[in-house]
């Protein structure tokens, strides 16, 4: 028996939430706040390496969350974070008597003992088809290969770069029935970790272009905001997206953090709600817009660089 989809898995806009805002270019500083060693990793982000996961993500026929192609896909991505020398494990994700799973990665800090903070990325990694079952067609190419993707894309710039903070990567099982693999996160930290969290980037849709210009959804909360200040600084250094910010969260993984009073902040495409392909076969590679990706990449990168302490 299929586990019911509940709406906190759905990024449909509903009524009552706040518009998102627009934040004027005007109202940032126009130097490169990042610094130098986080722009020369930002410059390491490849469209050629973030479109050959991409279509690895998707050639699974499904990633639902319950299915044998899911758990074929947190391979190939634990493996991956393996091969770049991430520590990398599974956490156990149960759902209404059924199970996925998350996958973690971490790279510890140059920082003594007591002095490193922690900075999360983070994505789904589950796909669905509201229309069919649990090996339905669901190639979830922006919801969420896009992120995934992207999380493995910035595994892979900060592999090797000397960080003075500790860094975890975590791709979720169970989004798209409620942020169960989030919230299962969370609910395990320990107190110690909790204390250290200074930043959680979340990607959830970051592929389509649904504006005339490309733009960016920043969505967080009051425990946010200095997390929104620095994409928002970064997003202004290292590309020509618009930003918008919103102060209701909703509907992703970025909730489950902030719920615990967290610092998380939700990355997602500008009027990500136009998108009419998500959760049907149709979410496929030919409806993304890579640059728009990349662009978002680009500011998440020299953002974690900044609150990692990257150093040349």
């Amino acid at each position: 028996m299929d586990v019911p989809v509940q709406p906190s898995g759905c990024r449909r806009r509903l009524g009552g939430l706040p518009v998102p805002v627009l934040l004027p270019r005007s109202e940032l500083s126009s130097g490169r706040a990042a610094g130098m060693a986080a722009t020369a990793l930002v410059d390491e982000v490849s469209t050629d390496t973030y479109r050959a996961t991409l279509e690895a993500l998707t050639a699974h026929p499904t990633r639902h969350s319950f299915s044998a192609a899911y758990r074929d896909a947190a391979r190939t991505v634990s493996d991956r974070f393996a091969a770049l020398g991430y520590g990398t494990r599974e956490e156990p994700v149960a759902v209404g008597g059924r199970e996925t799973l998350n996958i973690i990665a971490d790279k510890r800090g140059t920082a003594p003992e007591g002095e490193r903070q922690l900075v999360y990325v983070v994505a789904h990694l589950d796909s669905i088809n509201e229309a069919g079952g649990v090996n339905s067609p669901a190639p979830g190419a922006d919801d969420n290969a896009s992120g995934a993707a992207g999380v493995l894309e910035i595994a892979r710039v900060l592999a090797t770069a000397i960080i003075r903070h500790d860094l975890r990567l975590v791709l979720f099982g169970g989004e798209e029935q409620g942020l169960h693999g989030s919230r299962v996160h969370v609910a395990d930290l320990t107190d110690a970790d909790r204390a250290r969290i200074i930043m959680v980037v979340n990607m959830d849709m970051i592929g389509r272009l649904n504006t005339a210009a490309p733009s960016v959804l920043l969505e967080g909360a009051t425990v946010s905001q200095h997390v929104i200040d620095t994409l928002a600084q970064a997003a202004h250094d290292t590309s020509d997206l618009e930003v918008f910010v919103s102060l209701a969260p909703f509907a992703s993984d970025h909730v489950s953090f902030i719920d615990a009073d967290l610092p998380a902040v939700l990355t997602i495409e500008g009027e990500d709600q136009l998108n009419t392909d998500e959760h049907t076969p149709r979410d496929t590679l030919t409806g993304l817009n890579i640059s728009v990706a990349i662009s978002i990449l680009r500011m998440n990168t020299a953002a974690v660089a900044t609150m990692l302490g990257v150093s040349a």
